[in-house]
C-alpha cells in the first residue's frame, strides 16, 4: 500500500506501483481526503485526522497486514495510523520520512523546498503542479502547517514492525543523520540510501526504490 506525500496525490507513486507489480505484488495507492481524486471536504485535516482516515481505509478494504510504503509527510500519516492500529501493517518503508527535527520551522522547509525543485524532473513537477492545483492553496498551506506541527519522533519507538528507512543520496528535504535517527529510533529499524536518488525517489527512481523495497521484504519475511 503506497502511501502519498504533502499535499501531491497517489499519482507520483504510480511508477513505483508499477515496478513493484511487475514483480508480483498487489498495490493500492489511496488519495487521501482533500488531494487528488478524494473527496474535498471544508476543513482541512491534520495529522492525526489523516492518520485516522487511513487506518479506517485499510480496515474497510481488508487489507490489514499489508506492507505500508510512505513517502515524505505520508510517512508522518503511516505513523499516526499505526499508533493504535498496529496490526494493521505487517511491515512498514518509509522513504524520505519528514519531518526533520532540526528543521522543523518555515525558512528552513522554504529553503529546502526551493533546492528541491532543482532536483525534480519535469515529468514529476507537471504532476506536482496539477495536484497542488487540485488541492488549492489553502489546503496546501493548512496541511503543511499539520506536518511542521507534527512530531513524529515521538511516535516511532511505538512502531514495532520491521521498518526500512531509505533516503536519496542527494535528497536536499531530509538529512542523512536524520534519516540515521530515525532508523535509530524504531525497534526493528533498518536503513538504506539511494545514491543520485532525491526527495520522491519513488517517482524518479522507481525501478531502484522497488528492488530495494523487495529485497527489505524477502530478508525480512521470516
Amino acid at each position: 500500500m503506497l502511501v502519498h506525500g504533502l499535499v501531491v496525490s497517489s499519482s507520483y507513486h504510480v511508477p513505483l506501483g508499477e515496478r513493484l507489480a511487475q514483480r508480483g505484488f498487489e498495490v493500492y495507492a489511496p488519495d487521501l481526503p482533500g488531494f487528488g481524486r478524494s473527496s474535498k471536504p471544508e476543513h482541512h485535516p491534520d495529522t492525526r485526522e489523516l492518520g485516522h482516515v487511513l487506518a479506517s481505509w485499510v480496515e474497510a478494504c481488508e487489507l490489514g497486514g499489508a506492507t505500508v510504503v510512505a513517502n515524505s509527510y505520508g510517512c508522518q500519516i503511516v505513523a499516526e495510523a499505526l499508533l493504535g492500529r498496529p496490526e494493521l501493517a505487517d511491515r512498514v518503508v518509509l522513504l524520505a520520512p519528514t519531518m526533520e527535527r532540526r528543521a522543523r520551522h518555515v525558512p528552513e522547509q522554504l529553503r529546502r523546498w526551493r533546492a528541491e525543485q532543482k532536483t525534480q524532473s519535469r515529468a514529476l513537477q507537471r504532476l506536482l503542479v496539477r495536484d497542488y492545483l487540485t488541492a488549492g492553496v489553502p489546503r496546501a498551506l493548512a496541511t503543511f502547517r499539520h506536518a511542521l506541527a507534527d512530531v513524529i519522533e515521538d511516535k516511532l519507538p511505538y512502531l514495532h514492525q520491521p521498518t526500512l528507512v531509505c533516503r536519496g543520496g542527494r535528497d536536499p528535504i531530509i538529512s542523512q543523520s536524520w534519516a540515521d535517527e530515525v532508523r535509530d529510533l524504531l525497534p526493528d529499524g533498518h536503513g538504506a540510501v539511494l545514491p543520485g536518488a532525491t526527495h520522491a525517489i519513488n517517482h524518479e527512481m522507481p525501478l531502484q526504490t522497488a528492488r530495494v523495497i523487495d529485497a527489505f521484504l524477502r530478508r525480512t519475511a521470516a
